[in-house]
C-alpha cells in the first residue's frame, strides 16, 4: 500500500515545486497540501474502498484548483498553467473516473463528473462520460434526454443528438418524452438553420436551387415531422399530443405543423375531452393567419367549440373544462364584464346537471357574493352545493353565513304570480329576538354531515361568532354561545380539543376571572386533555393586575403532571414562571423533578435549553 502512495506523491512532485517556485504557495503550505493528499491516497488504497473517501478527495482537489486561481489573479501571475492548474485538473478527472467505475449506480458521481468537464470546456470527455453513463443506465429517458440535449445546444453537434435520441428510442420506443425531445431538437435545429441564412441574406423558402433539398427538408422541419409521425404510433391518448402541441408554439414558421397536430387529435381522439378543450384553447389564440379576427369573435368561437363539446361528451371533466377556460378569461380585466354572465348562467347550467368540481362552485359562489346583479338566488345555489358536496366544509360555511346573515339575492327578473308582496305583521321584540337567537337547522345538518372532523370546526366558529356579534344587546345571543361552546366540547377531538382554551378564553371575558377558575377547575382533568387549555388560563391569570401566584403553580403543576413527559416547554415555562414572578429557590428541584420525568430521548434537548434559560435569567 505504501509503495502506491509514494509512487502517486513522487507524481505531484513537478506541479508543487512548481507551485512553489512561483510563489503561489509557500513551504508550510505546500508541506500541507502533501500531507494532506498523503492521507487520501492512503483511504484510497484501502481494501474496502468508501464512496465518501473519493468524494472528499475530489472536492479538495476542486478547492485547491480554486485556490491557485484565486492566488493568480492576486499576484498577477497567468504562466505555468499546464504545469499546474492542468495537472489538478487532470488528477480530478481521473478520481471521477476511478469514482464511477468503482460506483457505477451513484448517478450523483455521474452527474458531478459532467459538471466538471462543462467548467473545464472538455466537450470531448463530456461525451465520452455521457456515452458510458448510457451504457451503464440505459434505462432511463432522461438520461438519454439530457446527453442529446448537450450534444446539440452546447456541443453544436445535431448528427451526434441525432444519433443518441435514435439509439434511445431503440430501447424505450413507447417513450412520449423522448419523441418530443427529438422533435424539439430538430426544430431547434431548423430554426437555427433559419436564422443563419437570414443573417446571409439567403432564402428559407421551399423553392431552394437544385442539390439543396436536404437543406430544404430541414429548413421546413422534415426531420421533426417524421419524429412526429413515428411517435402517432406510441400516443395513447390526446394528452400524449399536448408536449408537441407546447413545442411548436415556441416557434414562428411551424403554424402547418401545428394545424396538423390539431386535425390528427380530432381524427383520432374525438372522444377524449382534452381533444375539444386543447382545440377550443387554440381559437383563442391569435396566430399571424388570422390578424383581422377581433377577440370578441374568437371568444365565440371558442364557447360554440365547447358547447358542441358538451352535446358529444357529457361527461363533468368536458363540463369543468369549460368552466375552467372562462373563468382563466375572467382575469382579463378588458373582457371581464362580457365574461361574467357567461360564467353565471355556464356554472348554473353545469351545476344543475350535477357536472361541476366543488373547487369550481366554491369560486363560483365568490363571484355571487360580489355580484348582486347575477339573476341568481345566492341560497338557492348555496343549497343545491351542499347536496351535491356534503363533505366540503367552505360550502357548509358559505350557506351558513348566509343563513345567519338573512342575505337572499333575488333574481335580476322576476314573474308576477299574483300574491301579495305585504309584509307579515311583526310580533313583540321579545318574540323576534327569540326567533333571531334560534340555530338553523342547517348547522346542525352541516354538523352531521361533516363529523367530528376538523372540517366542521370552521362550521361551529362561523355559528360562534355570528352569536358573539349579538352578544352586546341580546342575551339570548349570549346563551346561545355559551351552549354552542359546551356543545363542541362535548364533540371528540379535533373539535374538542380546539374549542376548550377557546371557551375558556371566552367565559373569562363575558364573566370574570373567577368563573374561568371554576370553569378549569372543573376541566383540567376531562378528556379531552388538552395543554393550550392550561396555557390559556396561566394567560387569564397573568392579564388580572393581580394574578394569584399560588393558584398559577397549581396550574403549572397539573399541567406537568398531564403533559410532562413528552413536553419540555411545560417545564420550561414552569421554570421561568418561578424565576420571574415566584421563588426562584424551586428552580432546582423543578429541573429534577424535569429530567426524571421526561423521556430519554428529550432530556438533552431540555438540558440545552435549560442551560440557555439559565444564562438569560
Amino acid at each position: 500500500m505504501a509503495e502506491f502512495v509514494d509512487l502517486r506523491l513522487e507524481e505531484m512532485l513537478p506541479e508543487l515545486e512548481q507551485m512553489q517556485r512561483v510563489e503561489l504557495f509557500n513551504d508550510q503550505e505546500i508541506k500541507a497540501i502533501v500531507k494532506k493528499r498523503r492521507d487520501f491516497e492512503y483511504k484510497l488504497q484501502k481494501h474496502t474502498k468508501m464512496k465518501e473517501d473519493f468524494l472528499k478527495y475530489i472536492q479538495y482537489e476542486i478547492n485547491l484548483l480554486t485556490l491557485v486561481r484565486i492566488r493568480r489573479n492576486k499576484i498577477g501571475y497567468q504562466f505555468k498553467k499546464p504545469e499546474i492548474d492542468y495537472a489538478i485538473a487532470n488528477r480530478i478527472n481521473k478520481m471521477f473516473m476511478y469514482a464511477t467505475a468503482r460506483f457505477p449506480t451513484d448517478l450523483k458521481i455521474w452527474l458531478s463528473h459532467i459538471e466538471f468537464c462543462k467548467r473545464m470546456k472538455w466537450n470531448s470527455s463530456i461525451t465520452r462520460i455521457f456515452v458510458r453513463l448510457l451504457a451503464m443506465k440505459s434505462n432511463d429517458p432522461s438520461l438519454w434526454i439530457m446527453a442529446a440535449k448537450w450534444e446539440f445546444e452546447d456541443n453544436g453537434s445535431a448528427a451526434n443528438g441525432r444519433g443518441l435520441l435514435l439509439r434511445a428510442l431503440r430501447f424505450h420506443p413507447e417513450s412520449i418524452q423522448l419523441y418530443t425531445e427529438a422533435f424539439r431538437l430538430e426544430l431547434l435545429e431548423a430554426d437555427r438553420l433559419r436564422k443563419r441564412r437570414e443573417v446571409l441574406g439567403l432564402s428559407c423558402e421551399a423553392d431552394l436551387p437544385e442539390g439543396e433539398e436536404e437543406t430544404n427538408s430541414i429548413l421546413e422541419g422534415q426531420l421533426a415531422i417524421l419524429f412526429y409521425n413515428d411517435a402517432k404510433n406510441a400516443v395513447k391518448s390526446a394528452s400524449d399530443l399536448l408536449p408537441f402541441l407546447a413545442v411548436v408554439k415556441d416557434f414562428d414558421f411551424t403554424f402547418q405543423l401545428r394545424q396538423t397536430i390539431l386535425s390528427d387529435m380530432k381524427v383520432e381522439h374525438s372522444e377524449d375531452e382534452i381533444t375539444w378543450d386543447t382545440v377550443a384553447r387554440n381559437t383563442l389564440e391569435k396566430v399571424s393567419t388570422d390578424k383581422d379576427v377581433k377577440l370578441k369573435d374568437r371568444i365565440e368561437l371558442c364557447c360554440s367549440t365547447y358547447e358542441e363539446a358538451i352535446e358529444r361528451i357529457d361527461t363533468p371533466k368536458m363540463w369543468q373544462l369549460f368552466v375552467d377556460t372562462l373563468f382563466f378569461l375572467f382575469q382579463n380585466e378588458i373582457i371581464r364584464p362580457k365574461i361574467r354572465q357567461r360564467i353565471h348562467h355556464l356554472c348554473h347550467r353545469a351545476l344543475m346537471n350535477e357536472k361541476l368540481s366543488d373547487e369550481q362552485l366554491t369560486d363560483w359562489i365568490g363571484m355571487m357574493e360580489n355580484d348582486p346583479l347575477s339573476g341568481y338566488q345566492l341560497k338557492s345555489v348555496l343549497a343545491e352545493a351542499v347536496r351535491q358536496f356534503p363533505k366540503n366544509a367552505t360550502l357548509w360555511v358559505k350557506s351558513l353565513k348566509a343563513e345567519l346573515e338573512q342575505k337572499e339575492e333575488e333574481p335580476l327578473f322576476q314573474i308576477d304570480t299574483g300574491e301579495s308582496d305585504e309584509l307579515p305583521p311583526a310580533g313583540d321584540d321579545e318574540k323576534s329576538a327569540a326567533v333571531f337567537v334560534e340555530l338553523p337547522a342547517l348547522f346542525w345538518e352541516a354538523i352531521k354531515a361533516l363529523g367530528s372532523t376538523a372540517d366542521s370546526i370552521p362550521v361551529w366558529e362561523t355559528a360562534i361568532q355570528h352569536y358573539e356579534a349579538l352578544c352586546n344587546d341580546n342575551a339570548e345571543a349570549l346563551q346561545t354561545v355559551e351552549n354552542l361552546y359546551q356543545k363542541a366540547l362535548s364533540v371528540e377531538p379535533p373539535v374538542g380539543n380546539h374549542f376548550k382554551p377557546l371557551y375558556l378564553n371566552w367565559i373569562a371575558t363575558q364573566k370574570g376571572r373567577d368563573e374561568a377558575r371554576k370553569l378549569y377547575q372543573s376541566q383540567a382533568a376531562l378528556p379531552p386533555l388538552v395543554l393550550d387549555f392550561h396555557y390559556k388560563m396561566i394567560q387569564v391569570e397573568l392579564n388580572e393586575s393581580h394574578p394569584d401566584l399560588e393558584f398559577l403553580r397549581q396550574v403549572y403543576e397539573k399541567a406537568a403532571m398531564y403533559f410532562g413527559q413528552k413536553n419540555t416547554e411545560i417545564w420550561l415555562r414552569f421554570i421561568r414562571f418561578e424565576l420571574e414572578r415566584g421563588d426562584p429557590t424551586r428552580v432546582g428541584n423543578l429541573h429534577h423533578r424535569a429530567k426524571m420525568t421526561l423521556d430519554r430521548t428529550l432530556s438533552d434537548e431540555f438540558l440545552v435549553q435549560y442551560t440557555l434559560l439559565q444564562l438569560q435569567a
